[in-house]
Formats: C-alpha cells, structure tokens, sequence
C-alpha cells in the first residue's frame, strides 16, 4: 500500500516539467489579458514613428526601397519581424508593448517591477508609440531564458533593430556564444543581417542622418565624460560587477552614440527584480527628474537622463542567474 502511493507520487523530474507547464500557462494567459485590457482602453497620443515604420513596411511589401520613407532608420532586418503587424492599428502595437513589459516583469522579475510603468521612459514609449519595446523587451526576455542555437540567432537580430539600447549586452552574449562554440546562432544572426544590408545598403547612407540628437552621455559630455560616469557606474556596483547584463545595460546609455528618452526603458528594466522600496525610490526619483527630462525640447533632457541612469546603477540589484553563470564560467577558466 506504501509502495504504490509512492509510485503514485510524480517523480521530481516530473514534477519539475509539470511546474515549468503551469508557469508557461499562466504567462500565456496574463499577456493574453493584459494584451486584450490595453487593446480596448488604449488612446494614442503621437503616431508619428508608427505611421513612418508602417510606410515603410508597405513600401517593403511592394517591391520599393523602405529608405525611401522619411524618418524610417532602423536596419532591413526589422521589416521581417513586423510585416505581420502590418495592417494592425497603432493601439495593437501600443497593448503589445504593455502586454511584453508586464509578462517579462512577472517572469523575470516580481509584482512590484510592475511600478515601473509609472517611470517617465516607459510613458514616453507609449506615447510616442516606438516600436523599440517590440524588439527590446522580446529579445531581452528570450536573452535571459539562455537561448541556444536558431533561437539565440533570432534573439541577436531583435536586439540589434535597436542596439543602441543592448549593444554591450550583445557583446558579452557574443562572446559568450563564441566560448560555446554556437554556430548556429553566429551563423544565423550573420546571414540575416549581412543578406539584408546587402539587398538594402541604402541603410548606412540613412544612418549618417540619425545622429544630430541624443541624450546619452558621450554626445553630450565627450568621452572625458563617458569615462568619468562608466567609473561611477562601475564603483557603484563593484560588489555586483559580475552582472554583466545589467552592467551592460546600465552602460548602454553612457557610451551610445544615439539615444532618446524611450530608450531608458532598457535601464529601467534592470529593477525589474528589485524589493518594492527601491522600485519606489527609484520610480520616484526619475518622476523628480523628469523636470529635467521634459521641461524644454531638446533642452535639458541628457542631464534628467543621467540622473536616471546614476540612480538605476545605484538602486538595480544584481540579476542572480547572470551572476551564477559568469562565475561558473570564470571558474572553469
């Protein structure tokens, strides 16, 4: 009778796939709501830099160059991803944003990451309806579920539609795929950008154009600047400095070249994991930044920016599954 309760029992291998199933289910089932709640109650306020990247998708699917749509910038790659959105009003990609953020935040994160939507970077997405969390918020959540193979090829290329956000990221997964002898995904994120750049080369002419603007660090501070807020950053968060993604992402505004306010979402995103105070003091703080942020056009908001990207580097705790791998992988070196 002992013996066949046991047996009755799932073994823990068993249990384990069970758990990972229900966990599936219910994210499945949240970004199924959430999607559908913002589809319904969402009302854009600018549409701008959708109506430039669904030009430029139709001239795409009618045989024309996409560079010839007017403030369409980001590389011949990203029309593969959304052509299926094509035809979908802009409250469809705004309630897909909303629906990302929120699932990833539960997944990777706690209830309270989701105060950051209240963060000024995370507002400004959504009104300016950017498709950039489309690409960022998808490739980061695949990133931290370890892709391998194909997969981790299609993560690359969804993070550099917009790698001004994640482009340390991508180094340190790029030399870590190189470790691990990942071929496929070399292969598959070089063969995608490579053939496209090649059927669109119009695209570097249209980058030389991208760069009058930014509120990162190096446009505006030189590098003497970078450098003095890189080693900010970096003593900040010695004790966490093995986190090499939050580490990346925290830089990332720092040392690109191009960034706007949107774009701060990225950094954001490294509190996702956070106790619920530091949320708070941290989604309060860049709300008093936001002064800076938004007061003037192109005016003051590099130095709000700033503010935000010091107090992130300060409050973000370190991402543990990040940690754990580059120890084991410095331990086996």
């Amino acid at each position: 009778m002992i013996m066949s309760e046991r047996a009755a029992l799932p073994i823990p291998s068993q249990r384990k796939r069970n758990q990972k199933r229900n966990r599936r289910l219910f994210l499945i089932a949240l970004f199924a709501v959430i999607f559908l709640s913002v589809r319904v109650v969402v009302h854009p306020i600018n549409d701008t830099d959708y109506v430039n990247t669904t030009d430029a998708l139709h001239a795409f699917l009618a045989g024309q160059n996409p560079y010839s749509v007017v403030g369409h910038y980001m590389p011949p790659w990203s029309l593969f991803f959304l052509t299926p959105l094509v035809n979908q009003p802009v409250e469809t990609w705004l309630a897909l944003d909303v629906a990302l953020f929120v699932t990833a935040v539960i997944d990777l994160g706690g209830p309270a990451g989701l105060l950051l939507m209240a963060h000024p970077a995370f507002i400004t997405l959504i009104a300016s309806a950017n498709p950039e969390w489309l690409f960022v918020g998808t490739g980061l959540w695949l990133l931290y579920h370890e892709p391998r193979g194909w997969l981790r090829g299609v993560t690359w290329l969804l993070l550099t539609c917009k790698p001004q956000t994640t482009f340390f990221v991508l180094i340190v997964d790029g030399m870590r795929a190189v470790r691990e002898r990942d071929w496929k995904a070399i292969g598959l994120a070089a063969i995608g950008a490579i053939g496209t750049l090649v059927l669109y080369p119009q695209f570097f002419e249209r980058m030389t154009h991208l760069f009058q603007w930014s509120t990162s660090v190096l446009p505006n501070f030189g590098i003497l600047g970078a450098l003095i807020v890189t080693s900010a950053i970096v003593g900040m968060r010695w004790k966490r400095h093995v986190d090499l993604r939050t580490m990346g992402l925290l830089l990332a505004p720092v040392w690109s070249p191009y960034m706007l306010e949107y774009s701060y979402v990225g950094a954001s995103f490294t509190l996702r994991g956070a106790v619920w105070w530091r949320i708070v003091l941290y989604v309060a703080g860049s709300i008093a930044l936001a002064y800076l942020f938004w007061r003037d056009y192109h005016v003051h908001e590099w130095i709000g920016a700033l503010g935000m990207v010091l107090l992130a580097a300060l409050l973000a705790p370190a991402d543990t599954s990040a940690k754990a791998k580059d120890i084991d992988k410095r331990s086996e070196m």
